[in-house]
């Protein structure tokens, strides 16, 4: 039996397993994508990769890219698909891959598309930029493209009277369009242009729990977690900053934006045994523990 197909309960191992999906070469992942050595990277003008596209995404991408006169947008190799040498600044890239995903949009080529925000996330990787940032792009279109994209989850917790350790649990909404239903963090979100990370954990936290910004700013970074997940979308390589936050006792989160329907208050045993239940998603699983609290 291989990991994937495990039912619950799960090992903390196998929580972490759940996370991380991406096929490596080797790997025993099931898998109903394409093999792993086959997918393409995606490269700036200046070589740096900053994605890796499915052969599918590729053969799609070379209709679009053949309707264009010379210069063409992409330069698309078996190897390698590359922004053409002439798209060499943010703006340059970033109304490129708009024009692109705003036709894949409207001509509903990709499911992932359908669930457009109109929220921007940075894609990373130019050095001529003071921000490091080559390009912005629609946040629900980056795993087309298999570009990093980063995350805030904040663990919300109290310490009662008698000393005991207990977590605030929010459940995801059944109208949220990824995961509904399911257990997640106090407050998770992304990470998009023009906010650093506090800020979006401070945004966060208003919006989903109604933590205003004077106990938000509180929180403590505590370190980060990093996975590549496989989905129906295509490629999502993802980093998460996570903080903790105690709360004072007479401060309880409640949802605020729609996107919560409710909040647990539990103890450790408890908090566990909903991990190994596979009842959370996967990341929010990842950052609740550490080796020195758990044992797996």
């Amino acid at each position: 039996m291989t990991e994937t197909s495990k039912s619950p309960p799960y090992s903390l191992f196998d929580v972490v397993d759940k996370c991380d999906t991406y096929p490596y070469p080797g790997s025993t992942y099931d898998s109903s994508s394409e093999p792993s050595n086959n997918n393409i990277p995606f490269l700036l003008d200046n070589d740096i990769k900053v994605g890796l596209l499915l052969p599918s995404t590729v053969k799609v991408l070379i209709e679009y890219n053949n309707h264009f006169k010379k210069p063409k947008p992409f330069i698309i190799e078996n190897k390698f698909v590359k922004f053409a040498s002439h798209l060499n600044t943010f703006e340059l890239r970033t109304e490129v891959v708009k024009q692109l995903f705003d036709k894949w949009r409207e001509e509903k080529t990709f499911p992932a598309l359908s669930g457009w925000r109109d929220e921007l996330y940075p894609i990373y990787g130019d050095p001529n930029n003071p921000s490091g940032v080559a390009f912005v792009m629609e946040r629900c279109a980056t795993p087309l493209f298999g570009v990093l994209t980063f995350g805030v989850h904040l663990n919300g917790f109290i310490r009662t009277e008698q000393g005991e350790l207990k977590m605030w649990i929010a459940k995801r909404a059944k109208t949220k369009p990824t995961w509904p239903g399911w257990l997640d963090n106090t407050v998770a979100g992304g990470i998009p242009y023009t906010l650093s990370v506090t800020e979006s954990a401070i945004k966060e936290s208003m919006e989903e729990a109604s933590l205003p910004a004077e106990v938000a700013e509180k929180a403590l970074p505590t370190g980060a977690i990093s996975y590549f997940i496989e989905t129906q979308n295509g490629l999502q390589p993802e980093v998460q900053y996570v903080y903790d936050l105690e709360l004072p006792l007479d401060v309880e989160p409640k949802p605020l934006d729609g996107e919560v329907e409710c909040f647990y208050l539990w103890d450790m045993d408890e908090l566990i045994k909903h991990i190994k239940a596979g009842e959370f998603k996967p990341n929010c699983a990842c950052d609740r523990f550490s080796d020195s609290t758990f044992d797996c």
